[in-house]
């Protein structure tokens, strides 16, 4: 049954209301289908307020070793002192395994640098493509 707070805002559950609290330490990574057609998708990764130097992340982006899909244009940039985005700029099948295997790295690394400290949370699917794992 849905509860209202007295403001009229919809009531968490404890559950949720546990969830979001994880979420406010946990780093965020979020699938994101911009189109199907032309296809185009994005990775967006989100950090917690209290970490202290969110532009690793470039340094680590650089280093990945993308040339099993060096016919795949991709970039990054920021959305804000937060938070990055990763977009391909040109749509193919490929740019689905390319984004898959940047958010399994980003992934292992942030767990890794965080010694277990942090959650990892990945989300979303990318439509017209096999085995998307995500919440």
């Amino acid at each position: 049954m849905l509860e209202f707070n007295p403001d009229g805002s919809l009531k968490l559950t404890d559950s949720q209301t546990r969830e979001q609290e994880l979420e406010k330490d946990s780093v965020i990574i979020t699938r994101e289908q911009i189109s199907q057609k032309p296809a185009k998708v994005q990775i967006r990764i989100k950090f917690p307020e209290d970490i202290q130097n969110p532009d690793e992340i470039l340094d680590f982006y650089h280093r990945i070793d993308c040339s099993r899909f060096a016919s795949v244009a991709h970039s990054i940039g920021h959305a804000n002192s937060r938070t990055f985005i990763i977009k391909v700029d040109e749509g193919s099948m490929l740019m689905y395994s390319l984004l898959n295997f940047m958010v399994e790295g980003f992934k292992m690394r942030f767990e890794q640098d965080l010694r277990n400290q942090r959650r990892v949370i990945v989300r979303g699917i990318w439509a017209n493509f096999g085995n998307n794992s995500g919440v």
